[in-house]
């Protein structure tokens, strides 16, 4: 399990525990924040691993 898939898990967890609906929409927003940070991390490694390969552009 990777940092992204446990932060993501543990802030969905806090939703589902949370009482106030303040602190539900915290936990939902961090959990869609993790996706969104987890795929852009993926884009850039893909993006690299690209620009690495590209034996044109060395």
């Amino acid at each position: 399990m990777s940092e992204g898939e446990w932060l993501l898990q543990e802030a969905e967890r806090l939703a589902n525990e949370s009482q106030t609906y303040e602190d539900v929409a915290f936990y939902t927003e961090l959990a869609h924040f993790i996706e969104v940070q987890d795929r852009r991390i993926d884009q850039a490694q893909g993006e690299l691993d690209g620009m690495l390969w590209n034996h044109e552009g060395w």
